[in-house]
């Protein structure tokens, strides 16, 4: 059957009624987006046809869901790193290299320095600017329940347009309401899903390898733990001969946090302190991991492997997140493999321009094409 409108992530309830069929429209045509692919700049983009929008094509009742898993540590300072506290301060320090569809912001102790609170989301910010166009009050209503009751609309807005990165979402010790690392997008989750949909066959030898896989579609950062593990869970779904697409809502959510071996100083279980503030039970979207008062201790008293938590990125390393996957029609897509890797179109014979090379084919596009 068919999907009837597509719910705001984590069925939020923050739309009106107009709203919630605005957003749909805008899911709806982001997918519609993704599945058409970018044909007259590419080669080898497409066609997309196993991946497919349910408002417009049944779900058949084969149907299967599949939690995406990865953890929220950013893979890419910590291979860049040579040791653990210089990659858990380099997390801490900036939102930009936040990059695994997870960010944070923590919040001390002004006296004694130690950790009272971290505070995690994964709400991706074009949620944010739909609902400053369409409801600026209940935007900043929010800013000020989830960050401070001091935010006001004027410092979320410049000339009357919202800015993400305002100085409530812009650090990682002032507050976070929603993803703003440039890669950290609901577009990019869905454009990354259609184009790990795409069942390629080269030199006669069909890639399953997650690197090959991301390194010949080019739809997402090879060097992330999320990009090339999604698109390798989606591709393989795909070469299963499904049709595939992302569940409703569409969104990034968390997971879980791993507190197995963690020591608080009554003994505690740390787990009882990570609690989800928007979202289901199912589909949480926002997180706090925080000691209530009471207890006599703070978040920077707990020990994490033996070591007392002095950076949010120490909880971050057992963070994982999610999305999920649908294949239906398991076995019957009769759509062929591509022969070749994704790459710029040449350019028409007597017209200037270079010709791509291997490199560029296999390079990411630039933002504006994805």
């Amino acid at each position: 059957m068919k999907l009837t409108q597509f719910d705001p992530p984590g069925f939020l309830d923050d739309f009106t009624a107009s709203q919630r069929q605005a957003w749909s429209e805008f899911i709806s045509d982001s997918i519609d987006g993704a599945i058409r692919g970018f044909p007259d700049q590419l080669e080898f983009d497409g066609p997309r046809a196993q991946f497919y929008n349910p408002l417009k094509t049944d779900t058949a009742d084969d149907a299967q869901e599949l939690d995406i898993t990865w953890t929220g540590f950013p893979k890419q300072v910590q291979e860049s790193s040579v040791s653990d506290v210089q990659r858990w301060r380099r997390a801490d320090a900036s939102r930009d290299v936040q990059d695994e569809y997870c960010e944070w912001s923590v919040t001390r102790d002004e006296g004694s320095g130690k950790i009272t609170r971290v505070t995690f989301t994964c709400e991706g910010p074009e949620y944010w600017q739909f609902l400053a166009a369409t409801a600026p009050k209940k935007l900043v209503e929010l800013y000020q329940k989830h960050v401070s009751p001091r935010v006001q609309e004027k410092d979320l807005f410049v000339k009357g347009r919202y800015n993400p990165r305002n100085p409530w979402n812009s650090s990682t010790s002032q507050g976070v309401m929603h993803l703003i690392q440039r890669s950290n997008t609901l577009g990019a989750e869905i454009e990354l899903a259609a184009g790990a949909s795409v069942v390629r066959v080269i030199n006669a030898r069909m890639l399953t390898d997650e690197q090959e896989l991301i390194a010949c579609g080019t739809y997402g950062e090879p060097g992330r733990n999320s990009d090339p593990h999604i698109g390798a869970m989606v591709n393989s779904l795909t070469r299963q001969k499904a049709d595939v697409t992302l569940a409703n809502p569409v969104g990034l959510y968390f997971s879980e946090l791993i507190t197995a071996g963690w020591q608080t100083p009554d003994g505690s279980d740390a787990q009882e302190f990570w609690k989800y503030v928007r979202g289901t039970k199912q589909k949480p979207v926002r997180a706090v991991f925080e000691v209530p008062s009471e207890r006599g201790f703070v978040v920077g008293d707990i020990l994490v492997n033996g070591r007392p938590i002095q950076f949010g990125a120490q909880i971050a390393d057992f963070v994982n997140m999610k999305l999920t996957g649908v294949a239906c029609r398991i076995g019957k897509s009769q759509v062929q493999p591509l022969t070749g890797c994704r790459r710029e179109k040449a350019a028409p014979q007597g017209v200037a321009g270079a010709k791509p090379t291997v490199r560029a084919a296999l390079e990411p596009l630039p933002r504006h094409v994805r």
